[in-house]
């Protein structure tokens, strides 16, 4: 087997194996308000007096986020480039439903690694493994 192939293998096996899906797994939200997204990939942009812009691949502004944890969490539930989300009113919710959720990306990075250091022990290209993977998965860790 090469890197190639693992890297694909472990594609494969993630998808069909299900992805948690950010944040219907990790959390009952009751008190919410929706944002309505582009649908596109999104990512975090500058601070700005304490809150932090989202905005699209292509540069343009989506949203002000209030804080960081609020700017990760919309970051987060776009992995499926959903039209809206539906985000916590409380921010201690909002830290808590990204910290398990981060606690999840995190084991399948450490699976993911365990894995490669098994099949390739002497290789240097762990970490772009496990990028790959992540990056074509749509799953970010911030």
């Amino acid at each position: 087997m090469t890197e190639k192939e693992f890297i694909s293998d472990r594609i494969s096996e993630l998808s069909s194996s299900g992805i948690k899906n950010f944040p219907d797994d990790f959390s009952d939200i009751k008190e919410y308000k929706e944002i309505t997204l582009p649908g596109r990939t999104l990512l975090l942009g500058q601070e700005f007096f304490g809150k932090f812009e989202i905005l699209s691949i292509d540069g343009s502004f989506v949203y002000q986020a209030d804080n960081y944890d609020e700017a990760k969490y919309i970051i987060y539930a776009n992995r499926l480039r959903p039209k809206s989300i539906l985000i916590p009113v409380s921010q201690i919710e909002i830290r808590n439903i990204n910290s398990k959720y981060e606690k999840y990306i995190d084991s399948v990075m450490r699976e993911i690694e365990s894995d490669f250091k098994s099949h390739f022990p002497v290789s240097k290209n762990l970490n772009s493994a496990v990028n790959e993977i992540l990056r074509v998965l749509n799953l970010v860790r911030y």
